[in-house]
């Protein structure tokens, strides 16, 4: 199991520590004598239902796995030999590493499923398996999953106990707890209308209601990454490993914001790219993006595979940040142009900013930026 970064200390104040946000809720919920869930640990929020294939498994049948159990991640077992009583966890295969074999007809592309090598979906899971993949324990604190996750450019982490696979912990578990949260604080915010216990408790009321009132605008990246519409494939992954992100917004010569491309939209039109390379990537998707030298697809215009504007969700700056997340969650994505009354485009959040905002209840503001400064995947 490889352990996740640290997380960075800085000297902080007392008041800093006595106020974070999960300290505040704890107490007041022990205060009134009612039993909460703990949110501290790996263990409480990870999902224990793990469903898992093995290396024999073909790339055809993970694909057709992921769409059953609408998981975009997939943990991959080998079976116990002789002697042996449980399966070995080898590693992980994402939906990123068989998008390209799961693409529709595209007349604009000129893509069809028809012409992917068959031998290519007969492919067997030990050939594009992720192995030795960035792990957590069940006592890993949730600071660090999210660090990980983070800092490591993961949506999913596996959970090891003594190097069993026993859970694992992806985006929307961490969405969901930021949603326990939230309703934790707006049930304390409710009773502290009282104004007599308000006054009582005037330093945690004020971090209570700091978390219920923040807005988009207060999270988001205010200088998201922009390309045209006429800018080609290469561009993009050219932008996408140098600044280390996954969605790019497509402008007009007025820049209004026209579409959005995402690396999953780059993905699905490019050829399928084989065996995963056995060295680590000395870039940010390197095997991902992978191509032949020959291959004329990255030379198509991004304004053949992007997202129009009509298609993409999006908010406005004073868009509460719970429920962005929640539009996340339920639409499965993993960012949100943000866009004024002026249709002028302000900024991006994406489930890095969500991660950022989830962090800041279990650390002081200080410690949060020095964790995942430099560390922006998105």
């Amino acid at each position: 199991m490889i352990t996740p970064p640290r997380r960075l200390e800085t000297q902080n104040s007392m008041e800093n520590v006595q106020h974070k946000l999960i300290d505040v809720i704890e107490e007041m919920w022990t205060q009134k004598d009612v039993p909460l869930e703990p949110m501290h640990v790996a263990r409480d929020i990870m999902n224990a239902d793990v469903k898992t294939l093995t290396l024999d498994h073909t790339v055809n049948q993970c694909i057709k796995f992921m769409e059953s159990y609408k998981v975009q991640h997939v943990p991959v077992v080998d079976l116990p030999y002789k002697g042996e009583k449980k399966p070995y966890f080898v590693g992980v295969v994402s939906q990123r590493d068989v998008l390209r074999l799961n693409v529709p007809d595209d007349e604009e592309t000129g893509i069809h499923k028809q012409e992917i090598d068959r031998r290519a979906l007969r492919q067997l899971l030990v050939q594009i398996v992720a192995r030795k993949p960035h792990s957590v324990s069940l006592q890993t604190p949730i600071q660090d999953v999210i660090a990980a996750l983070v800092r490591y450019h993961i949506d999913m982490l596996p959970v090891l106990d003594k190097g069993d696979l026993v859970g694992t912990i992806t985006i929307t578990e961490l969405i969901k707890l930021l949603f326990r949260l939230d309703k934790a604080v707006k049930q304390l915010c409710m009773e502290l209308k009282d104004a007599a216990m308000a006054s009582n408790n005037s330093a945690k009321a004020e971090v209570l209601f700091s978390w219920i009132s923040r807005t988009v605008q207060e999270i988001m990246t205010e200088q998201p990454i922009c390309l045209d519409a006429k800018d080609n494939l290469a561009t993009a992954i050219e932008v996408m490993q140098t600044k280390e992100i996954r969605h790019i917004l497509i402008i007009d010569e007025q820049k209004t914001f026209v579409g959005l491309v995402s690396d999953r939209n780059i993905l699905k039109s490019l050829p399928f790219a084989g065996r995963r390379p056995p060295r680590p990537p000395k870039k940010f998707r390197e095997h991902l993006f992978a191509s032949t030298p020959h291959a004329k697809i990255p030379e198509l215009p991004l304004e053949s595979i992007m997202v129009p504007k009509s298609k993409v969700f999006h908010v406005p700056p004073g868009f509460s940040v719970l429920d962005a997340a929640d539009i996340m969650n339920k639409n499965i994505i993993s960012c949100l142009p943000v866009i004024d009354e002026q249709e002028k485009l302000r900024g991006i959040v994406t489930t890095t900013d969500l991660m950022r905002a989830l962090l800041a209840a279990y650390e002081p503001a200080e410690k949060d930026e020095l964790i995942l400064s430099q560390s922006s995947s998105r």
